[in-house]
């Protein structure tokens, strides 16, 4: 039986990303993931311009993705029509403050790999096999740059022994469906913080979720995979919702310096822009916020949002990092 630390918790609904080519990131994400895509939407006017702080006349065409009847881990494409866009994960940074990547599950990871590196992409080594400490498991992963500067990272669930975290998240996968292509929707983001504590009591208070895995990792095998240097530490915490899918993996650099993507990761720019949680009680997502001093990055407003519809919704920065948080209620 899959552990759900926190039922009553929001997962990751949507990863926004903006797109620097609308068709080639729907080569990834459509063609090759295999997540459906809805019809395209021209995004415009007053809402949209002051959602995103744009200048008037500014637009985008926006395209969802999804696995259907999944309502974690999707994924929002949006091309923004700035001439000026700007790349917010500089070229071959492997760790950066803000929202780093995305993870997919996979059965087969080397033979993923390698369809991958026929497509083009370039990865940071090959699939690195490690254990995790206590009753947590052991993944292969592996890292490669995906379109619009995110880092995908695919991880196999090698562990089967139903007592261990990854070990239920396995069973849990092999009982909730695939993509055509043989992948999950978005299982776990990465989430660099400045202050893991404060990214913490963010997730607890706001979304409502709770910690499921706390490491710290150093291995020579960890960090090879990372692409990070020798004897480095990072504090890694994976906060989970009310699903095993769209979980964030939240982490603290310990004694290495990273760059800072979130000055950068706004739109009309280019990569990972924001995350999006769906909650019961904007009110109290509100209050919470407001408790936490949160920065108001986009004060409460109507919306028409593609691929979620009609809603309320909330932008603050993460108190742990800055990054933007999009809290959104339906309806």
């Amino acid at each position: 039986m899959a552990t759900i630390v926190a039922p009553e918790g929001s997962a990751l609904s949507v990863a926004v990303i903006g797109a620097a080519d609308l068709d080639k990131s729907l080569s990834f994400y459509r063609d090759a993931i295999g997540l459906t895509a809805h019809a395209p939407v021209h995004w415009q006017g007053d809402a949209f311009e002051k959602f995103w702080h744009l200048p008037a006349g500014s637009a985008g065409d926006a395209v969802f993705l999804e696995l259907p009847g999944c309502e974690v881990g999707r994924v929002l494409l949006i091309q923004f029509n700035a001439r000026e866009r700007k790349e917010i994960r500089p070229a071959d940074a492997a760790r950066a403050f803000g929202l780093v990547n995305l993870n997919f599950y996979t059965d087969d990871i080397r033979a993923d790999t390698e369809k991958m590196k026929a497509l083009g992409y370039k990865f940071w080594s090959e699939p690195t096999y490690y254990d995790l400490s206590g009753s947590a498991g052991a993944p292969t992963e592996v890292i490669f740059d995906g379109p619009d500067s995110v880092a995908i990272n695919f991880v196999e669930l090698s562990t089967s022994d139903p007592n261990t975290r990854i070990g239920q998240m396995r069973a849990y996968v092999q009982a909730h469906g695939r993509t055509a292509k043989g992948f999950t929707p978005v299982v776990t983001t990465s989430h660099c913080a400045r202050d893991i504590k404060k990214a913490t009591e963010f997730h607890a208070k706001v979304t409502k979720s709770g910690v499921l895995i706390d490491e710290i990792m150093a291995s020579e095998k960890q960090n090879h995979f990372l692409r990070l240097p020798e004897k480095t530490r990072t504090a890694v915490r994976f906060i989970q919702g009310n699903h095993m899918f769209g979980k964030i993996a939240l982490s603290q650099p310990l004694n290495y310096p990273c760059v800072d993507m979130v000055p950068t990761a706004v739109a009309p720019n280019i990569g990972y822009i924001a995350q999006m949680f769906v909650v019961k009680s904007l009110d109290e997502a509100e209050t919470a916020c407001t408790e936490l001093k949160c920065e108001v990055y986009t004060p409460r407003m109507s919306m028409d949002i593609p691929g979620l519809g009609a809603c309320q919704v909330l932008t603050v920065r993460n108190p742990g990092s800055g990054a933007l948080q999009q809290i959104v209620q339906l309806g």
